[in-house]
């Protein structure tokens, strides 16, 4: 990991500090009542990587945000080990239960350190959207959130293909603004310097909603030298993640038919990387489950997020276990 250059105790004042900023009423007392669920507020997000931090994870500052917030990122195992594992979260803002589904993760990795590898993690890439989404929630403003501060799809921003023309950019280019170039956007930047030099063998990023596993290609329709591979590794999570009703296994161009996805993270750790890399959208979101509630029909943040991530989280977290800590080929 590429941190920014300052040691331990700065980092410890950074979080410190940036918790302390961002210190609220648990956000639960109002997603709750409203059918949303117990989410964690931002504050409450940078109090888990503390006490995680406490407990022998590594925190780093990698980079900052449009709106100068530090991005931090947790190293867990040991620091010597020549093979790293990268797991992404929040690099869009309205997608919170990919946040608890890493926060889970988390909790097993740091019971288990792993002895061969270092597990790399970036709980929250877009620290300003998801205080944004955060703001609208306690406000109770129904607003869909999906970019950073200067209003840039950031996994639309990776240097791998950005640019590329594609039907969604055409169609829904608001949506998916690519950014001024490719990495234009900081976050974006503190990513690929946190990574950079590391042999990441194994990328892990988790989103909602959809229940699928993708693989690369996102921008190409031809298949990767990796398919087999990558194609194993996503049927194995596909089926765990919900073993009454399997998610879907696919690579991510073929996901919706005629949609290509230039500037994705998928495809920047296997095109730059060479690592086996997957992305999974955790949930089928919050509209059907337990019960069907008209009013989130205009709720952005259900659309998203199931209204009981306890019992999506530690399902999906045990499924991508065994690929995060690399292993050399699926249990089945």
């Amino acid at each position: 990991m590429q941190p920014l250059p300052i040691g331990a105790a700065q980092t410890e004042q950074a979080l410190a500090r940036a918790a302390d900023r961002h210190r609220r009423s648990p956000l639960a007392l109002t997603t709750v009542p409203r059918g949303l669920g117990p989410y964690r507020g931002y504050g409450e997000v940078l109090a888990q990587l503390t006490d995680l931090g406490r407990r022998g994870a590594a925190v780093s500052v990698i980079g900052r945000s449009v709106r100068d917030e530090p991005i931090f990122a947790l190293s867990i195992g040991p620091a010597s080990a020549r093979r790293t594992s990268a797991i992404l979260s929040g690099v869009h803002p309205m997608e919170w239960i990919g946040v608890e589904t890493h926060f889970t993760l988390l909790e097993r990795l740091v019971e288990r350190p792993p002895t061969d590898r270092r597990i790399v993690s970036v709980v929250v890439a877009n620290p300003d959207g998801v205080v944004r989404v955060e703001d609208n929630l306690r406000k109770a403003r129904r607003r869909f959130v999906r970019h950073n501060a200067r209003r840039v799809d950031l996994n639309r921003n990776f240097p791998s293909f950005w640019g590329k023309g594609s039907l969604s950019r055409l169609l829904l280019r608001p949506v998916f603004s690519a950014g001024a170039g490719p990495a234009s956007e900081p976050e974006v930047r503190a990513i690929i310097s946190c990574f950079k030099g590391q042999m990441v063998d194994r990328a892990l990023s988790l989103h909602s909603f959809g229940g699928v596993v993708l693989y690369p290609w996102g921008n190409r329709l031809f298949p990767p030298l990796d398919r087999s591979e990558l194609r194993r590794w996503a049927r194995h999570v596909a089926r765990r993640a919900d073993p009454h009703r399997p998610y879907r296994a696919t690579q991510c161009s073929h996901w919706v038919p005629g949609f290509t996805a230039p500037g994705m993270e998928l495809d920047w750790f296997y095109d730059q990387h060479g690592a086996l890399s997957l992305l999974v959208e955790c949930s089928r979101g919050g509209l059907g489950l337990p019960r069907f509630v008209p009013g989130k029909l205009i709720e952005p943040f259900a659309w998203f997020n199931p209204p009981a991530p306890e019992r999506v989280a530690p399902q999906v977290a045990q499924a991508v276990e065994r690929f995060v800590r690399g292993a050399a080929r699926p249990s089945d």
